[in-house]
């Protein structure tokens, strides 16, 4: 394999496994806000407390995602805009 081959699958292991925290821990904090009985006037306190976990965890994976899927892109970008201009 040549090493362009190898970055692209590294990179597609952390988008993937980045995803897939994203995926697995928005699901597991929604199902327990969802399927807990509580007070219908206003929201728990630990109920709180979890959508706050659930919005540092997709702001820090999304901005992950996106770093990691832009850096990769503007490396691609680049090398086309050389390779054309040579």
């Amino acid at each position: 394999m040549t090493n362009e081959e190898i970055e692209v699958r590294v990179w597609a292991a952390i988008t993937l496994s980045l995803t897939g925290i994203l995926v697995v821990s928005v699901l597991t904090i929604l199902g327990g806000v969802l399927f807990v009985e509580h007070d219908m006037e206003r929201i728990s306190p630990i109920d709180e407390a979890f959508l706050a976990i659930l919005k540092d965890i997709m702001l820090l994976c999304i901005g992950a995602i996106g770093g990691v899927v832009g850096r990769k892109s503007l490396s691609s970008a680049l090398e086309k805009r050389n390779a054309a201009s040579d």
